[in-house]
């Protein structure tokens, strides 16, 4: 996600200095950055602990409860019973889901009703690791017809050699 990142230090006083904003934050302070589109990175002022996720959780707790609904009671059991892999897992999934979500943040809720399918979540997130130039986009669009009838072909192709290389003996002979 895109933004200016405004770096926040926590004090020992439950305090937040935002150096950007040469101002101390609290957590409504906080979240109007991030509503704003900034990103925020918050660090405790001793350890140098980054602290941006649990401050951000605890903004979602506190300020705006009605999205935790957003985790079903069965995921968060999941979470707390989940090993190392599975949480990896986990962490790996929501991580690749945020193209898509930016996807549907940018276009309207009209476009985003057309975006059910899986297929389109796997564009959309093919798209945010390797865009297309546009000149690439426009001759692929061109070209998309005739380059898919070719592959189909030597997809076909490869799978009769296979069909010949398993065919049993006895047809053979």
């Amino acid at each position: 996600m895109s933004g200016e990142l405004v770096q926040i230090t926590k004090y020992p006083n439950r305090r937040f200095y935002a150096r950007n904003e040469s101002a101390y934050m609290s957590l409504e302070g906080i979240e109007e950055l991030v509503r704003a589109g900034k990103r925020v990175e918050i660090r405790d002022s001793q350890t140098d602990e980054d602290l941006t996720a649990v401050v951000l959780t605890r903004i979602i707790m506190e300020r705006q409860p009605e999205k935790m609904r957003l985790f079903p009671i069965d995921m968060l059991h999941f979470i707390l019973r989940s090993n190392d892999v599975m949480s990896d897992f986990l962490r790996d999934y929501f991580r690749h889901s945020l193209p898509y979500l930016e996807y549907l943040q940018r276009h309207s809720a009209a476009a985003a009703k057309t975006l059910v399918q899986p297929i389109h979540w796997v564009k959309a997130w093919l798209d945010s690791i390797a865009p297309r130039k546009p000149n690439d986009a426009k001759q692929n669009s061109l070209d998309e017809p005739a380059r898919l009838a070719q592959r189909v072909e030597e997809l076909e192709a490869r799978i009769r050699q296979l069909e010949e290389v398993n065919r049993p003996v006895a047809e053979l002979e």
